[in-house]
């Protein structure tokens, strides 16, 4: 059986590898940014079922917080939701500094990131 008409595949790319000139020629390149607060706080609640709203809007404000360091590698948003599942599981009420720093692994996977960001951050870590 033929197909009726050709498929439209797409590619998705976060900068982790440089795509060869001849992919990128055959590409139609669209730059899709993080959402704004509001579209992540739903996208987070709605991935994470009991998730406490207040600790929805600490946990998306950190991360646009975190996205504003200079990382080697900023968190997305499945990052974001893996760190929702995680307060959950850990039954972390509150997002506050230390829990941020308790938890930054989740978000952040390089050790470097992780010390900028307690620098930047001014979070306190425990030995």
């Amino acid at each position: 059986m033929a197909a009726v008409r050709r498929p439209f595949v797409v590619l998705t790319s976060n900068a982790t590898r440089e795509l060869s000139e001849a992919v990128k020629r055959r590409c139609l390149y669209l730059h899709l940014d993080y959402p704004d607060a509001e579209r992540e706080r739903e996208i987070v609640s709605s991935q994470v079922p009991g998730l406490d709203d207040r600790i929805a809007g600490q946990l998306v404000a950190t991360v646009a917080r975190l996205r504003e360091l200079d990382l080697k590698k900023a968190p997305s948003i499945a990052e974001s939701v893996d760190w929702a599942r995680t307060l959950i599981a850990l039954e972390i009420g509150d997002l506050d500094e230390q829990a941020v720093a308790d938890t930054l692994g989740v978000v952040l996977k390089h050790a470097s990131d992780q010390d900028r960001a307690v620098r930047e951050l001014k979070l306190a870590r425990r030995a």
